[in-house]
């Protein structure tokens, strides 16, 4: 994995940990549509097969993909971009497939 991917997981996984997140609309309707859950995500962010930089988003925010396993095990990819929130970095959570 590229160091700017490694540094990306990184700042997912710490946002993650430390509640710095923000789960789109969009992202909770994709959960429930695919029957997903956040274990789902918390298995891709433990064990990715693959991130990869998406550019930025209309905003101009750096979006990223992180794709893996799922809970059980069935490919799941899920779009993210970080943000600033209060000074602080958080990730947010736009789409799940």
């Amino acid at each position: 994995m590229a160091s700017d991917a490694k540094a990306a997981l990184a700042t997912i996984r710490q946002c993650v940990e430390e509640h710095r997140i923000v789960l789109l609309p969009h992202f909770r309707q994709r959960l429930a549509e695919r029957y997903l859950l956040w274990v789902d995500i918390l298995s891709i962010l433990e064990a990715p097969d693959d991130v990869r930089d998406e550019g930025v988003d209309d905003y101009g925010r750096s979006k990223w993909i992180v794709a893996g396993e799922g809970a059980d095990g069935l490919p799941v990819e899920s779009v993210c971009v970080f943000d600033v929130e209060d000074s602080e970095e958080i990730t947010v959570f736009f789409t799940i497939y």
